[in-house]
C-alpha cells in the first residue's frame, strides 16, 4: 500500500472513532432506564411514609424521639399535627400527647399554650399527674395549680389538697375502738384523742384511790387495837365515793365524747 493510501486509511479511522466517542453518550442517556424499586423513606423523616396504621405509628415514634431528644420545636410541629384539628391517637396515646406537647410549650417558654394543653389534658383525665422524675418542681407546680383551679372552678370534679397539712386529718381518720370508752383512769380520753382531759382523770383518779386505799389500811390497822372514831370512817367513805364518781363520770364522759366526734358513716 502506497503511503498516500495509508495516510487516507488513518484519518478515516480517528474520524471514525472520534465520531463514535462523541455519539455514546447520548446513546447512553436515551437508552430505556431497567426496572428500578421506589426508594425507601429516610430513617429521620419516617412520617413521610405513605398512609395506614404504620404511617401513624411512625409519626408518633418520630414525635416523641423529638420530645425525648429536646428538640421541642419539632416536636411541638409533630404532637400538634397528630391533635389537631382532631387527634388522629388512640386514647392512651392521647393523654400521652398532650402531656408532652403541654411540656415543650412549658419548656419554650410559651406558658399560656401550655397551660391549654394542661386543661385538654386534665378534663379528660382529672387524675393526671406529671412524674417528678421527668419534670421539674416548677413545672408540676403550675400543673396542680391549674388542676386545683379546674376543680374550684366546677370544670372536674376533684378534691383539692388542704393548704396545711401539720397532721393527719382526724375527719379522715379510722374511729377508735367503741369498747375502750369503758375503762377508767382516762383511757377513753386517750383513745378518743384527748390527752389533756385524760391526763386530768387518770391522776385525778389515781389519787383519789391512793387516798381511799391508804386509809382504809390505817382504819383496818387502828380497829384492831381498839375503837377509832367515826370520822376516820367517814373519810374513807368519802374518798372512795369520790373516786367511783369520778371514774364513773370518766366513762361517761368518753362515751359521749366519742359518739359525738366520730359519728357512723353513712351508707353509699
Amino acid at each position: 500500500m502506497t503511503q498516500c493510501a495509508q495516510n487516507r486509511v488513518l484519518v478515516w479511522t480517528v474520524a471514525i472513532a472520534v465520531a463514535c466517542g462523541s455519539a455514546l453518550p447520548q446513546l447512553l442517556r436515551a437508552a430505556p432506564p431497567g426496572p428500578t424499586t421506589p426508594p425507601s423513606p429516610s430513617p429521620a423523616e419516617p412520617d413521610k411514609v405513605p398512609g395506614g396504621e404504620d404511617d401513624l405509628g411512625a409519626q408518633w415514634e418520630t414525635a416523641v424521639n423529638y420530645f425525648k431528644y429536646h428538640e421541642f420545636e419539632k416536636a411541638i410541629e409533630r404532637l400538634s399535627a397528630l391533635l389537631y384539628p382532631t387527634t388522629r391517637l388512640d386514647p392512651r396515646r392521647e393523654l400521652k400527647a398532650r402531656e408532652y406537647l403541654g411540656a415543650a410549650y412549658w419548656w419554650q417558654g410559651k406558658r399560656e399554650a401550655a397551660a391549654d394543653e394542661f386543661t385538654a389534658l386534665l378534663v379528660r383525665a382529672p387524675g393526671s399527674k406529671l412524674e417528678p422524675a421527668q419534670y421539674p418542681p416548677k413545672m408540676i407546680e403550675e400543673f396542680e395549680a391549674r388542676r386545683k383551679r379546674l376543680i374550684d372552678t366546677g370544670v372536674i370534679k376533684g378534691q383539692a389538697p388542704p393548704p396545711d397539712l401539720d397532721g393527719p386529718d382526724p375527719r379522715k381518720a379510722a374511729a377508735p375502738p367503741l369498747y375502750l370508752n369503758v375503762f377508767p383512769f382516762g383511757v377513753g380520753q386517750f383513745s378518743n384523742r384527748q390527752p389533756v382531759k385524760g391526763w386530768i382523770f387518770l391522776g385525778g383518779e389515781v389519787l383519789l384511790g391512793g387516798v381511799s386505799a391508804a386509809l382504809y389500811l390505817r382504819n383496818r390497822d387502828a380497829g384492831r387495837v381498839g375503837a377509832r372514831p367515826w370520822q376516820d370512817d367517814a373519810w374513807q367513805i368519802s374518798a372512795g365515793a369520790a373516786f367511783w364518781l369520778l371514774a364513773g363520770y370518766g366513762v361517761w364522759d368518753a362515751w359521749s365524747t366519742h359518739r359525738a366526734t366520730w359519728p357512723p358513716r353513712p351508707t353509699d
